[in-house]
């Protein structure tokens, strides 16, 4: 009997690029979900690219709704498939909080969650899929989908970013190992001294990796901004587009009136933090280290819920050091594509008599190389800071939450002693060496951040607007000249599909 592989396909296109090459190794029967709006739905329609059994697309099934939730009906949703469907929703940045444009009500909301709901239920009620192809959920709509499938048995294959820089896993979920699927073979890598260990981290620095992400077009020239502008404002902005609820509240005055806004208030709140972060690259007293994560994101919105306001935790923290040591939070660099934080936040931080800012030009290493602990909600400097001998506290699952060194925080009561306990652990090599081993075998090569920008620039203007329209034989001519990398995606999708296969 063939396999049924159901594809969640955005307007990245990664994930069609897969289903292109992968149907040319396996003898399944392909669906797809596609979301994105109905102008770029109409490029896809009559594609012949990919030979696709069925075909949905997401926004014809979620509309503009008054009428009253089916209560009883949404109970069922969260008792069957171990959802908790508020919890979910505070996780979209349309919903709450990251919104400018409009604010939902309750009512909205739920009849959102019902119309999905009913959708997704007809999709696996049809199809019975037995994998699902998709990349890192970032919204609440493909994270609902993708809990649904795990709740009927579906095997989710989930392309995310590795802990290690230019580098990619595919697991059920992200930032996950399935360590039921891992093949423990020898090491293919020791680190034995400080210079080995240098030399490593430079190969595999996530954060210069992230440098190549775009966010809102903050790196594509003002020039080239404004025929996209002008298409936005004259073709895009319809009456058809304004019903989908990610575009609630939009208008051509309020969009220009946005971008302009924010860039301003961005310069000013740039201009506050180089008048007031610390720049102090060799800190001469004790500290604890927190990185500040970029928000929105799902590693704080969607994997740690209710520790997602980090000014709420880094009081918390500030709270429970012992007398002895100074807190140190930097902003992420990366948050100059959201136009930073409100100073507003900043300032509270600030207050705080036992933290310090540090501005975010200043190199993570020196603070990594000089701290006693790290503390971050679910960041990639965890795990560095294992790597510098130092341990670390987390508040949620992460990757690398194995690691001894690794405290995973269960409440807030217990942040004191668990800040106490783990300034006291000494970080082993062989502990690092085992979980650096364990990444490499169960990730690739790929440089998924480098890629998708390459894809941004090439059809959706430097990620500044989302096209209208997508020409096929430029999507079809650019995979085959990318062919060695979609060959590679689509081997190591397969290599996933047939290891769950050999575990039956």
């Amino acid at each position: 009997m063939k396999k049924k592989i159901l594809f969640w396909v955005d307007s990245s296109i990664i994930q069609f690029g897969i289903a292109k090459l992968l149907q040319e190794k396996l003898d399944a029967d392909f669906y797809v979900i596609y979301d994105f709006n109905h102008h770029l739905k109409k490029s896809f329609t009559e594609q012949k690219i990919i030979n696709f059994k069925k075909e949905w697309y997401y926004w014809d099934h979620v509309t503009r709704s008054n009428k009253e939730s089916d209560i009883e009906y949404l109970k069922k949703i969260e008792k069957e498939y171990n959802l908790n469907l508020w919890q979910i929703a505070y996780s979209e940045r349309n919903f709450y909080k990251y919104n400018p444009f409009y604010q939902f009500s309750r009512r909205e909301i739920l009849s959102i969650f019902e119309q999905e709901c009913r959708f997704f239920e007809l999709i696996l009620n049809e199809v019975v899929p037995d994998f699902l192809i998709i990349k890192t959920t970032d919204f609440h709509r493909n994270y609902l989908f993708t809990e649904m499938c795990r709740a009927k048995g579906v095997k989710i294959l989930m392309l995310f970013a590795s802990r290690l820089g230019n580098r990619a896993s595919i697991s059920s979920q992200s930032d996950k190992i399935d360590y039921s699927l891992d093949e423990k073979t020898e090491k293919n890598l020791e680190i034995e001294s400080p210079e080995e260990l240098e030399n490593y981290l430079k190969s595999y620095n996530k954060l210069e990796s992230t440098k190549k992400a775009t966010s809102g077009g903050m790196n594509y020239p003002i020039r080239k901004k404004i025929m996209p502008a002008i298409k936005f404002l004259t073709k895009t902005v319809d009456e058809e587009w304004s019903e989908g609820y990610d575009h609630y509240g939009v208008t051509r005055f309020k969009a220009i009136q946005h971008y302009f806004v924010y860039s301003f208030k961005g310069r000013l709140r740039k201009f506050f933090i180089d008048r007031n972060f610390l720049k102090i690259n060799e800190p001469e007293e004790k500290f604890l280290f927190f990185p500040l994560q970029v928000q929105p994101e799902r590693n704080v919105d969607i994997d740690a819920p209710f520790y997602s306001n980090q000014l709420e935790v880094i009081t918390n923290i500030s709270k429970a050091l012992p007398v002895g040591y100074k807190l140190y939070v930097k902003e992420h660099p990366n948050m100059y594509h959201r136009h930073w934080r409100e100073t507003s936040f900043y300032k509270e931080i600030m207050k705080l008599p036992n933290v310090k800012m540090i501005h975010p030009s200043l190199d993570a290493k020196r603070f990594l190389e000089n701290c006693s602990m790290v503390i971050t909600i679910a960041g990639s400097a965890g795990l560095e800071a294992a790597l510098y001998k130092k341990p670390c506290i987390v508040f949620t699952d992460v990757i690398y939450s194995s690691l001894p060194s690794v405290h995973r925080l269960k409440s807030l009561e217990e942040l004191p002693e668990a800040i106490r306990n783990s300034l006291k652990k000494e970080v082993k090599q062989s502990d690092v060496n085992d979980f650096i081993n364990l990444l490499d075998r169960n990730s690739f090569a790929f440089d998924i951040f480098g890629h998708y920008s390459e894809i941004l620039k090439r059809f959706h203007h430097g990620g500044f607007m989302i096209s209208n329209s997508l020409d096929m034989s430029d999507l079809n001519s650019f995979f085959e000249e990318n062919k060695e990398i979609y060959e590679m995606l689509s081997l190591e999708h397969l290599k996933k599909i047939n290891q769950y296969e050999n575990q039956k």
